[in-house]
């Protein structure tokens, strides 16, 4: 029921009763019934002016521990499926709230109603892109549309040696058109479930609210990393031989295994690893591995011990904790950040696939950090539901967004792989 029309019924409902008996009464209890109703209606409506997004960056004054408090009142009531003014916890938290309140008053006119969280707050979606290790080197946009189509550079525009105009028909200067291309995101969905006893109410699940939350965080960075550096969307079947679920975030969109096997870079084994073959790895990505600030190494921890036991890579010991630029770095070489994640894969084949049980190599990537971009759809939200069959709760959390290349594949080289690294 839209608040509109829910006043509409209220007008008429107190025009019927005029000059009755116990007016004041009625009157109460037929605008009680109807606000309860507008109000249950919040949760999975979209948001009206009363209501409070936690999450836009004109909040960005408000303390992370209120934002945190606003992120448990949305948590527990999508479990529990209420109102967040029905939770006991609301009654302790409003005492703490005035930020909140302020920074609402400065962005809507007051309707009567008392703020209602209705998603998570920033607080939430930047603990999940700090968990983010290979995913965090990447420019983020807002995507406006569950398919946004951006615009990228193609072919620069040429400049010409023109001579100096002297006649009316001089030599008209040539003209060159810069060329664009279309890069299109289209937004997949990532998602982690928690199943919780139907028997747990509010009082034995506020103590594990924050255990709850970074379950969700965890599951959602893992897969967002995951994708990113293991995605295969096509060709079909995966690189690797046992990604078969069709529900595996590894096929949500092609990561950077991906465009390092299928874009143009030449494959550098690093069966003998010494800085030679480095040094080849940079090269054969031609323009892209020139400039050193736009670019990161990308290993297993198994990668990284291999790069430590050359002489030439440079710790963080020996250049300072100052200049640790990116999470995750631990060394450089050639004044590229060494960035390591626990998921780039350690039972490769010498090719740089999963081929088959028993392999005990990994890769190395190294990856030109502007030719890559996210786009974020729809924030972390949760929605829950109640199995009869199981007695349960089942919390889903979900998060859309795309992750692309911005340069033509077939022909740019953004992305070097070196195979054969081992054994781990």
């Amino acid at each position: 029921m839209k608040e509109r029309e829910a006043q509409v019924l209220l007008n008429q409902a107190q025009e019927k009763i005029k000059g009755k008996k116990n007016l004041e009464f009625i009157e109460k209890q037929i605008e009680t019934s109807i606000r309860k109703h507008m109000d249950q209606n919040r949760l999975t409506r979209p948001m009206r002016k009363a209501e409070f997004d936690t999450s836009p960056v004109s909040l960005s004054s408000v303390k992370p521990e209120v934002l945190r408090k606003a992120d448990d009142l949305y948590l527990l009531s999508a479990i529990l499926k209420c109102n967040p003014t029905e939770l006991k916890l609301w009654k302790i938290y409003d005492a703490d709230m005035s930020e909140l309140r302020k920074a609402m008053d400065t962005q809507t006119t007051a309707e009567g109603f008392e703020w209602i969280p209705i998603g998570f707050s920033r607080e939430l979606i930047e603990r999940v892109r700090l968990e983010l290790k290979v995913a965090a080197l990447f420019t983020r946009i807002t995507m406006p549309t569950p398919t946004y189509v951006l615009p990228a550079q193609g072919a620069d525009a040429v400049a010409y040696m023109t001579p100096e105009s002297l006649v009316d028909s001089s030599t008209k200067i040539l003209a060159s058109t810069p060329r664009t291309r279309r890069v299109i995101f289209v937004a997949r969905k990532l998602a982690a479930r928690i199943l919780l006893s139907e028997e747990m109410d509010e009082d034995s699940l506020i103590p594990i609210l924050p255990y709850i939350k970074n379950q969700l965080v965890n599951a959602l960075a893992i897969a967002e990393e995951q994708a990113t550096i293991n995605g295969d969307v096509l060709p079909f079947p995966h690189q690797d031989i046992d990604v078969i679920n069709p529900m595996d975030a590894r096929l949500a969109w092609n990561g950077l295994r991906w465009w390092a096997r299928n874009c143009g870079a030449v494959e550098t084994n690093l069966g003998t690893f010494n800085t030679a073959n480095l040094r080849a790895l940079r090269q054969s990505m031609g323009i892209y591995g020139v400039d050193s600030a736009k670019l990161a190494w990308v290993t297993s921890i198994c990668g990284y011990f291999a790069l430590l036991n050359n002489a030439d890579v440079l710790t963080v010991d020996r250049y300072g904790p100052n200049a640790t630029i990116l999470k995750g770095e631990l060394g450089k070489f050639d004044n590229v950040p060494i960035v390591v994640s626990e998921y780039v894969r350690q039972d490769l084949d010498a090719t740089g696939v999963y081929s088959a049980a028993g392999n005990v190599r990994t890769i190395l990537l190294l990856v030109h950090r502007d030719a890559f971009m996210f786009g974020d759809r729809r924030r972390v939200t949760l929605k829950s539901k109640e199995d009869i069959e199981t007695d349960q709760s089942i919390g889903v959390a979900t998060q859309r967004l795309d992750f692309q290349g911005l340069y033509t594949c077939a022909t740019e080289t953004p992305v070097g792989t070196a195979i054969n690294v081992g054994p781990c």
